[in-house]
């Protein structure tokens, strides 16, 4: 059942698109991803001062505000208003979207966190979110290894859990991930006629089942690969997209697009340039020698907004001290000889020519055709060039589009290469064909989805003539381009994936649920009791020390999950080898507020009884830690304590 903060925010979404479509005269469904851009820069500013929660007053008033001023018109104008809602919310793309998207909420509420990534990042990223109304504070980030990860489509999964203010709901965060992804991919609809629900509800599976031609993540977890696709899919149609579009909507939305695009992914920036270069081409292309000059600086103003976001968040994790593992060993690549280029090279080199060639982006097989990215590739370049000679795309246009796809395509699976003999290089699971596929698929969505988004996009907006004639069926005439759109995705989808991504998991649920709870053990069960004093509304923490007995890094990762928004860095330690000295300098090193030791045999005494208040250290309970004039000490912590401070 709907919450009020449900009703509100659906209200205000609503609102907030009619007056874009109102205003841009464009359909909701191009509306819809450009208030989504702009919740997202919303969200990211209260964040920053965490203040969420804001967001319900923000809704509130824009909802009042608009009542008040359609009312103060007059009545031929409010009657004007009147139609023009109607008109924008019964237009058939609309109605499409709208459909898809209560499908997917009523079917996916229900799913629970399964993916390693969410587990590692992304679930426990958004948890804290959830309960800390914002950022965490300084070295308090709840996934401390995963610190710099951008938070873009982290907002808008925190948007739709906060739609239920009494629980952490994990199926809800699913919901705002799919709405997110699906917002960019609404703007195939906008030439969409006539309300034919044997054609719709086709139109809406292969809006669902896009993505499965060439990526199978997105379904089972919140891959920010996928997202990035659908936005970068989204940006290279939108600067085709200028006809009929004024001009402050046309570079406003293109503006978006990267500016979320770098705040979804770290390597996101890589795609904004990509869509940079692509709109200088294209623009260029199609104005005259006099113009190239304007079209070129109008395009380094959309180039803020991504320099904006990714430079003001990059800002934000240094005065934060959040870094990411790989951003780490990265800069050491780069700056240090402590590294090299793998000693697999050559394996590394045959297992991707292998996978590229001969395996299938998606592991299932498809009712025609199983599309390796080689031939994804090759097919991409055959359709612009059929594009190109049926004048869908005017020459000069068709041969730009053309070696773009080829040159970006070709650019950025040197990337992904180079990454897996640089820094993937420890990661052995890619010496086989079979992981490396894995890696390629994921990790080039933004090329193979995006790039099929644009050209699905650019055909159901030319296509059309070619079934105009006069012998073709009505059927035929008003959704020719579409019905081709509808069998090329039937023909080359993942059906299996994308079943249980909407469906198919309900099965699974119980199990997947005892699986992670299998991973939490009788110490850490312990420590997540011991804990529960710290609450959830303020960053905290904690340095687990653990026996150093046997590596347990998969179940931290779930412990982390578990225990957010408290943060959990975690020392493997030998106590019976460790000194009073060395412990504190790990301590210190940790950034910690607070010290837990879970049990163990060893004589702790030896290591902790000269900087514990009251001369003798427990295991199994939680410790304030306290700096004072360079000395540090341990101050036992009970329920009844305020919770104050961070970390040293």
């Amino acid at each position: 059942m709907l919450s009020f903060v449900g009703i509100l925010h659906i209200c205000f979404a609503l609102v907030c698109m009619l007056w874009l479509a109102g205003y841009f005269q464009v359909s909701l469904t191009e509306a819809m991803p450009v208030f989504l851009c702009m919740l997202v820069f919303v969200l990211y500013g209260l964040a920053m001062v965490h203040h969420l929660s804001w967001i319900d007053q923000i809704a509130g008033m824009t909802i009042g505000g608009s009542v008040v001023v359609v009312l103060g018109r007059k009545r031929e104008e409010r009657q004007r208003i009147r139609r023009m809602c109607l008109d924008k919310m019964t237009e058939p793309s609309f109605v499409t979207a709208v459909f898809l998207l209560l499908v997917v909420v009523l079917c996916t509420s229900g799913k629970v966190v399964t993916w390693w990534d969410d587990i590692n990042f992304w679930a426990t990223d958004v948890k804290s979110l959830y309960y800390l109304d914002g950022f965490a504070g300084k070295y308090a980030n709840a996934a401390p290894e995963f610190g710099d990860y951008p938070p873009g489509g982290q907002l808008i999964k925190w948007w739709f859990l906060h739609l239920d203010p009494r629980m952490f709901r994990e199926g809800l965060a699913f919901v705002g991930y799919y709405t997110m992804n699906l917002a960019f991919l609404f703007p195939l609809l906008r030439k969409l006629k006539g309300k034919n629900p044997l054609v719709l509800v086709p139109l809406a599976a292969a809006l669902w089942f896009l993505p499965s031609i060439a990526e199978v993540y997105g379904y089972e977890g919140f891959c920010a690969d996928l997202t990035m696709a659908c936005i970068y899919g989204g940006f290279l149609l939108a600067a085709t997209d200028r006809e009929g579009k004024r001009e402050l909507f046309y570079y406003g939305r293109l503006a978006l697009y990267l500016g979320v695009l770098v705040l979804v992914k770290s390597i996101g920036f890589v795609w904004a340039l990509f869509g940079l270069v692509f709109l200088v081409l294209y623009r260029c292309s199609t104005w005259q020698e006099s113009r190239k000059r304007a079209a070129a600086g109008k395009a380094v103003l959309v180039a803020a907004a991504p320099l904006f976001a990714g430079g003001s968040w990059m800002l934000f994790c240094l005065l934060m001290r959040r870094i990411t593992k790989t951003t780490s060993t990265a800069v050491k690549y780069m700056t240090t000889d402590e590294y090299g280029i793998s000693g697999y090279t050559r394996e590394f080199a045959s297992a991707f020519m292998k996978a590229f060639a001969g395996f299938p982006l998606h592991k299932e097989r498809s009712i025609a055709v199983d599309l390796t990215p080689l031939l994804l590739y090759l097919c991409v370049c055959l359709v612009v060039v059929l594009f190109d000679k049926a004048q869908i795309i005017p020459t000069k246009t068709g041969k730009i589009v053309l070696w773009f796809s080829v040159v970006s395509g070709a650019v950025f699976y040197g990337v992904i290469f180079l990454a897996h003999i640089t820094i993937f290089a420890t990661e052995t699971q890619y010496l086989e064909p079979s992981g490396m596929i894995s890696s390629i698929e994921r990790y080039g969505a933004p090329f193979t989805i995006g790039t099929i988004i644009f050209l699905s996009g650019i055909w159901l907006e030319h296509g059309g003539r070619f079934f105009e004639k006069e012998r073709m069926p009505a059927l035929v005439k008003n959704y020719g381009t579409y019905l081709c759109f509808i069998l090329f995705v039937a023909l080359t989808a993942g059906y299996h994936v994308g079943y249980h991504g909407l469906v198919g998991y309900l099965a699974d649920v119980e199990v997947r649920l005892q699986e992670r709870a299998d991973m939490i053990g009788e110490d850490e069960t312990k420590f997540l009791e011991t804990v529960q004093v710290l609450g959830t509304d303020s960053s905290a923490r904690v340095c687990y020390i653990r026996r150093g007995d046997a590596p347990r890094w998969v179940n931290n990762s779930y412990l982390a999950y578990e225990v957010s928004p408290v943060s959990v860095v975690y020392r493997s330690v030998n106590l019976d080898d460790a000194s009073t000295d060395w412990m504190i300098q790990e301590i210190r090193a940790s950034h910690a507020g607070y010290l837990y030791a879970e049990e163990t045999d060893a004589d702790v005494g030896t290591v902790f009884d000269a900087i514990t208040d009251a001369g003798e250290f427990s295991c199994g309970v939680l410790y304030r830690l306290v700096e004072e004039d360079g000395t540090l000490r341990l101050e036992r912590l009970d329920g009844q304590q305020a919770l104050t401070g961070n970390g040293l």
